[in-house]
């Protein structure tokens, strides 16, 4: 759907002036920020989206880390080195620190993510070009014919209008004593949404 489109489908649900195209366009882009980087399911984490799977290069600089491009959103898949060898990634800083007690001058041969920097060992003396493999944050829409191509159609529904009613009706309904019944009716529907994103997405392997 175009983002006019389901902003005049909100409009339709809250009838409420309160909620200005403004404001309904942000929370649109909230849920897709959301739903690319992921949400707490039962089983785990909601899966990355693969229309933002991309890469980029950076170059490492005097220390131990650099930061990841500016557009990282989430999971660090693969590391090439200039002669494009994979390196290792420790699947936590805490075992990278662990295995790496020592900063060793030679060239990078394993690394970690910690926030939006990468951290890496050795410590190569001139500045080393990696090539990063990872999710990039989605596009933010603006414009009327804008679409949230990143999620898959057949859920926008459930999971941008699901989303976006499930923030406002809480706000609506606060202070409400007993079940808040529109809320807890469209969180439902996102969380739905999610488990349906969560099969139709396939495994990284």
């Amino acid at each position: 759907m175009q983002l006019s489109e389901l902003v005049t489908k909100i409009q339709r649900v809250i009838t409420d002036d309160t909620y200005t195209e403004t404001i309904i366009k942000a929370l649109i882009n909230e849920a897709v920020l959301v739903v690319a980087t992921g949400v707490q399911m039962e089983a785990g984490i909601s899966p990355p989206l693969p229309e933002l799977f991309t890469n980029d290069t950076i170059a490492t600089v005097a220390g131990t880390y650099a930061s990841l491009p500016s557009d990282y959103n989430r999971d660090v898949m693969l590391v090439l080195n200039a002669a494009k060898s994979r390196m290792k990634i420790k699947s936590s800083f805490e075992a990278f620190l662990i295995s790496h007690p020592d900063q060793t001058a030679g060239a990078v041969y394993e690394c970690a993510v910690l926030g939006d920097y990468l951290y890496y060992r050795d410590i190569p003396a001139a500045p080393e070009t990696l090539t990063v493999y990872y999710y990039k944050n989605p596009t933010t829409l603006s414009g009327d014919t804008d679409t949230p191509s990143e999620i898959p159609e057949v859920l926008h529904r459930q999971l941008i209008l699901g989303y976006v009613l499930n923030e406002i009706y809480n706000q609506i309904e606060l202070g409400v004593e007993g079940q808040k019944v529109d809320t807890q009716n469209y969180g439902a529907m996102f969380q739905n949404g999610l488990v349906r994103l969560k099969q139709l997405i396939p495994v990284w392997g």
